[in-house]
This record gives C-alpha cells, sequence and structure tokens, in this order.
C-alpha cells in the first residue's frame, strides 16, 4: 500500500493551515511554532530565502529527508499562497 504524505510551506505561521492535515514547513526569518518543520537545520539554503522563498523548503527536503522514504512512498508539496481555502 502506498503512502502519501503533503507538506505546505509558508512563510508565515497561519492557523488556518495549521486546522489542516498536512505536514507544515516554515521558511524566512521568523521563528515558527514546534509544529512546523524548521528549515534552518541540517543543509539549507536559508541565507537564499529573500530570492527563492518557499523553493528553500524543496532544497532543504532533498538534502535532509528525502532518503528516509522509500519506493512506495508518495510526497506532495503545496505553498500557502497556492492553496485555497474554503
Amino acid at each position: 500500500m502506498s503512502k502519501l504524505q503533503i507538506f505546505c510551506v509558508t512563510n508565515l505561521p497561519l492557523l488556518k493551515l495549521e486546522e489542516l492535515d498536512l505536514d507544515l514547513a516554515g521558511v524566512g526569518p521568523d521563528l515558527f511554532p514546534n509544529n512546523y518543520i524548521n528549515t534552518k537545520t541540517g543543509k539549507n539554503i536559508q541565507s537564499k530565502e529573500k530570492y527563492y522563498s518557499e523553493l528553500t523548503f524543496h532544497y532543504w527536503f532533498w538534502k535532509n529527508k528525502l532518503n528516509e522514504y522509500g519506493n512506495d512512498s508518495w510526497i506532495g508539496f503545496c505553498q500557502k499562497r497556492r492553496f485555497w481555502l474554503k
């Protein structure tokens, strides 16, 4: 059976996103609550965040987490500004 995990990347903590069943990742200079993935750890390019914004998370994920997933895993990404909320 396949596994699906969806990561939502944001530069602001948002309560609406926290209500959803997503793994949240915070990028940018601000501090985020503990329920957000801290992309300032491990191998990262946070110094370039002002140019690449949410894409800095994709680099962080590639360098620090991707090898933890097997061939039966599905990984999805969304961004807070490209996510429809009702």
